[in-house]
């Protein structure tokens, strides 16, 4: 930078300092100006401007508040959202998952239709996730199709008996979800001879993710 180029800018910079003490001093001499006054208008006037001052306060206030409430419902989408995204990972077999849960044993000849019907009740209790003898059930899973000769097989898997659910979620509900009258259960005992079934409480289920 020149001296040229200096100086002007010194000057430039004493103009607007120059104007903005002098914005500043007639702010505070209207200010006390105002509060100088002891006349009635005068009196009135500034309990206007103290009533607009805290009408202001007051949207300011609100304001605030509604954007608290904003943030609050932005938080709990956004954890309902991340609770449905978990619950999708699990389901599709996309992380591995462990947890309290029940074990259903099945002992004895049985067609694929009571498998299938086993996992549609656990599901509907609130299983976060399923498997069926180490094998895990996810969305993508075809099912449980009968091969000719008699045996099941399940993604390419053929099943042997006793054919072993397990089921990761609460162990009560899911408890009383099977053992309900006219449960799965009880429609397995009326249905079907020869069956063992057996029930099992357990603290800890785990299950890994499917690749």
């Amino acid at each position: 930078m020149t001296i040229r180029e200096r100086e002007l800018s010194l000057l430039i910079t004493s103009i607007v300092v120059g104007l903005l003490i002098a914005v500043q001093s007639r702010a505070f001499t209207d200010v006390a100006s105002v509060f100088g006054r002891d006349t009635r208008a005068d009196a009135f006037r500034e309990l206007q401007i103290l009533k607009k001052s805290n009408e202001k306060l007051e949207d300011e206030i609100s304001d605030l508040q509604n954007q608290l409430f904003k943030t609050n419902d932005q938080e709990e989408s956004l954890k309902a959202i991340r609770e449905e995204i978990e619950k999708y990972e699990m389901l599709s077999g996309r992380r591995d998952v462990s947890g309290p849960g029940v074990s259903v044993t099945i002992n004895g000849k049985v067609q694929d239709i009571w498998l299938t019907d086993m996992t549609n009740e656990l599901l509907s209790a609130g299983a976060e996730a399923i498997s069926i003898n180490n094998i895990r059930l996810v969305d993508a899973t075809n099912g449980f199709d009968t091969i000719p000769n008699g045996e099941i097989v399940l993604n390419g898997s053929i099943l042997k008996p006793p054919y072993e659910f397990q089921a990761i979620g609460d162990k009560a509900t899911l408890r009383s979800a099977l053992e309900q009258p006219q449960g799965i259960f009880q429609r397995i005992n009326q249905s079907l001879s020869g069956l063992e079934v057996k029930l099992m409480e357990k603290d800890l289920i785990t299950m890994e993710k499917v690749l």
